[in-house]
């Protein structure tokens, strides 16, 4: 069967950034067989990387979802809520106090389309998510999304662990 996401990040949270099959292991309390078999799971899932002399290193696929899971669930106070605004600088009537909330709002298109679109070109949702979530890895994928479509699934892939 499977690692789920969630699961597989628990595990990477257990590890560390680099490990060997025998501190996988050893962490996890279970069997080398087993941890082999976990090794080869998260190398397939794409969230670690074979570096050789049986080493395995986090990717970059697999810190964004630990840092996803670290954000997961933290707000920011009203004052820091992020607040989109048109062209013309009139605001949209809503706050985004979360990632979750960001999510919601896009995908449920409470907010123009036009409006994200220019808050991405601009870099200030970039620009509020690294710095009132200390969220760096998502803001540089961020920095590079243009469409709507491509901005839900990497906040939905983000927030998955």
């Amino acid at each position: 069967m499977p690692l789920s996401i969630s699961r597989a990040v628990k595990m990477l949270n257990s590890v560390g950034l680099e490990f060997s099959i025998e501190e996988l292991a050893t962490k996890l309390g279970v069997s080398l067989k087993t941890a082999k078999r976990y090794a080869v799971e998260l190398v397939k899932m794409g969230l670690v990387v074979e570096k050789g002399s049986g080493r395995f290193a986090v990717s970059d696929k697999g810190l964004l979802l630990l840092e996803g899971g670290s954000v997961k669930g933290r707000l920011v106070g009203n004052g820091e809520a992020y607040v989109f605004t048109d062209e013309k600088g009139t605001p949209v009537i809503l706050k985004v106090n979360s990632i979750e909330k960001l999510l919601i709002v896009v995908k449920h298109g409470l907010v123009p389309e036009e409006v994200l679109k220019l808050h991405l070109e601009k870099g200030y949702l970039v620009k509020w998510v690294s710095e009132q979530f200390g969220a760096r890895l998502l803001a540089k994928q961020l920095a590079n999304v243009k469409t709507v479509e491509s901005f839900v699934k990497l906040l939905e892939e983000y927030l998955s662990a």
